[in-house]
């Protein structure tokens, strides 16, 4: 009896449908831990975002409080802004005191010029614009100018007789905090794909494992039902199985047996029908006469 071979498709559908359940689980968790590690991720570089820029800024403003206080304590004693010999040294003190400082300028309001500053050749030139308009729409004593590198974080001058004389400017460098953050977000990033990878390779051996069994049933009802297999029905099977595959195995072979029956018959009707135009072309050249 005819017996049609077992297809390379059929094998690979077999061995898919086995591996589904096991797809399945894996991916179910996989996608739960990528989106728990993401969140995670980004919930912890915006906590060191935050923190890292609040203790930057708290540095930058302790700085330029601290150089507010010195300087106004001078003007108090009713010394005028402009004859302040005291100051540079003063600014040089607040300058060392934070290493990313580039320079500290003290400037007056009425002329609009530098009157002392770290930076030499700034010393008589025209305030910055900026600088004047910041401090003039701030709400507070502070003010400050970011958005670019160098940032600028400056802060008012007031004597006991006038409010508003001058100012101070502190101009900062924040390309090391951002490499900073640049570096933890690396880290972040790093950290987490590492721990998606060992986890993913941990998820897909105990899914492998988890479903075994699973996958070993399906193969041998995959076997137990393939007409073409020569082996009897796994004892390993539920016994409710056995009887009903018995059955569909039977029923199998017996369509294919009626299938090849059906092929040779139509082969043979054919070879037939070719033998009968042979055999009428013979008849018809000798009745007609024609050679």
């Amino acid at each position: 009896m005819p017996i049609r071979a077992r297809s390379p498709g059929q094998l690979l559908r077999s061995l898919r449908a086995s591996l589904h359940a096991a797809t399945y689980v894996t991916l179910a968790l996989l996608v739960s831990l990528a989106f728990v590690l993401a969140l995670a991720t980004l919930l912890n570089y915006s906590k060191f975002l935050t923190t890292y820029t609040e203790l930057s800024d708290r540095r930058v403003a302790l700085v330029t409080a601290w150089t507010r206080d010195s300087i106004e304590v001078l003007l108090n004693l009713g010394l005028e802004l402009k004859g302040l010999q005291a100051a540079p040294g003063v600014l040089e003190q607040a300058k060392a005191r934070y290493p990313y400082i580039e320079s500290i300028s003290l400037f007056e309001t009425a002329s609009g010029r530098i009157l002392y500053s770290t930076l030499s050749d700034q010393v008589g030139k025209a305030t910055p614009p900026t600088w004047l308009s910041a401090q003039a729409n701030a709400t507070q004593a502070t003010w400050h100018i970011d958005g670019e590198d160098p940032a600028v974080a400056g802060i008012r001058l007031d004597s006991s007789f006038l409010k508003g004389l001058g100012g101070i400017a502190i101009v900062y460098s924040t390309a090391d905090a951002h490499a900073k953050m640049e570096l933890m977000r690396e880290r972040l990033t790093l950290t987490a794909l590492t721990v998606f990878g060992a986890f993913a390779l941990l998820a897909i051996i105990l899914a492998l494992l988890a479903t075994r069994g699973m996958r070993r049933t399906l193969r041998g009802l995959a076997d137990a039902l393939d007409p073409s297999s020569d082996r009897a029905v796994d004892e390993r099977l539920p016994e409710p199985l056995r009887a009903p595959i018995m059955a569909f195995r039977e029923a199998t072979t017996q369509a294919e047996a009626a299938l090849a029956e059906a092929e040779r018959d139509l082969a043979a009707s054919e070879h037939g029908k070719a033998k009968d135009g042979e055999a009428a072309a013979p008849a018809g050249m000798a009745a007609g006469g024609v050679p």
